[in-house]
This record gives C-alpha cells, sequence and structure tokens, in this order.
C-alpha cells in the first residue's frame, strides 16, 4: 500500500498587484497555519512520537514551482525534521491538472511508501474528488490535507475511483477542535483587511 497526502499551498499574499502569480509569496496568515497543520499531521497521523503513527512519516514532498508552494513545503519539512533533499520541485504541479497530476504521481520514486504533493486549486480538489472510491472531499481552502490511501506496492499502477480517504484537514477545523494548541491559525490577516 502507498499513502498520498495532497496539499493545498497556504495562504498567499497579494499586497504586490504586479507581482507575477508564480512569484507570490505567503502572507501572514499562511506563514501560521503552515506549521500548525503540520504540526497537527506530524502528531495526530505520522510517526511522531515514542509510539508508531497511523501512517509512516513521509519520504519525500513534491512541490509546484511557485513560491506559496514552496514555502508551504519548505514549512513543513522543518516541522517534520526531513532533510533537504527530501523536498523536491516538479514545474509539473504548478496550476496542475487532475491528469497531470494523476501522471506525477504515477511516476514517483517506488521506493517510498508516502509522499506529499504540494499544489493548486482547481486541480487538487479534483484529483481529490476523482482518485478515491467513496468518500467525498467537499473544498481544498489553503493549506488543507487530503490524506490518501492506494491499494497498490506500487505508484506506477495508481487509477481513479481507488483511493480509501484517511484524513481530511484545514486549518479552521483544527483550531476549532483544539482551540488552545491552534489559535488563530485561520484569522485573517491586516493585509487581507487592506
Amino acid at each position: 500500500m502507498k499513502f498520498l497526502t495532497v496539499i493545498r499551498h497556504a495562504k498567499s499574499s497579494w499586497a504586490q498587484p504586479g507581482l507575477p502569480d508564480h512569484d507570490r509569496p505567503l502572507n501572514e496568515r499562511g506563514r501560521r497555519a503552515a506549521p500548525a497543520v503540520a504540526s497537527f499531521l506530524q502528531q495526530t497521523y505520522f510517526d511522531a512520537t515514542q509510539a508508531p503513527g497511523l501512517l509512516p512519516g513521509p519520504d519525500a514532498l513534491i512541490s509546484s514551482t511557485a513560491l506559496r508552494a514552496v514555502a508551504t513545503a519548505q514549512c513543513m519539512r522543518e516541522v517534520f525534521g526531513l532533510p533537504v533533499a527530501s523536498l523536491q520541485l516538479d514545474s509539473r504541479l504548478y496550476l496542475a491538472s487532475e491528469p497531470r497530476l494523476l501522471e506525477v504521481v504515477r511516476g514517483l520514486d517506488e521506493s517510498w511508501r508516502h509522499a506529499e504533493l504540494f499544489g493548486h486549486n482547481p486541480g487538487l480538489l479534483e484529483f481529490a474528488e476523482n482518485i478515491l472510491v467513496r468518500a467525498h472531499v467537499p473544498r481544498m481552502p489553503t493549506c488543507s490535507a487530503v490524506i490518501l490511501a492506494l491499494p497498490h506496492a506500487y505508484w506506477g499502477l495508481a487509477e481513479w475511483g481507488e483511493a480509501q480517504l484517511v484524513g481530511y484537514v484545514t486549518p479552521r477545523a483544527i483550531e476549532r477542535r483544539f482551540p488552545e494548541l491552534y489559535a488563530r491559525i485561520s484569522e485573517r490577516s491586516e493585509e487581507e483587511d487592506v
């Protein structure tokens, strides 16, 4: 079995109107949410403490080349305590459609048990919806994560309509469930109110 986590980049900044879309950085809310979501994933799903986790931790983080996606992946890599080399950039993930995302998944290194993809909507949401066998992902707000279990030993066999939903995490949901640990991670930043 393979595990795949798809993560939409954290909230990005629109403070510089002339900046190309590819180069937009994270805003204040994005910089709060990314480490919080990573910490929640680590503590809830992955091997984080003495006890084994529900899933193996990620072997690799594959990110769109957009600055907002790379910054999200980099933040999460640090929280997970993974080496720098575990973060790889793939230009095919920038604004990728669901067929392109499936192509990327099928080409992942077969030695990895768990990979995380960092990208963009609407492709990520459509990918999650189409690869799931029964479950439904209602939406993918910024910095949300969908954790999937694929029923094969090989990434190359990934196909539509066969994955099981393991987890669905949004910043707002973890803030509501654990306000003492994750306060204000989904709160709008001053920049967004301008």
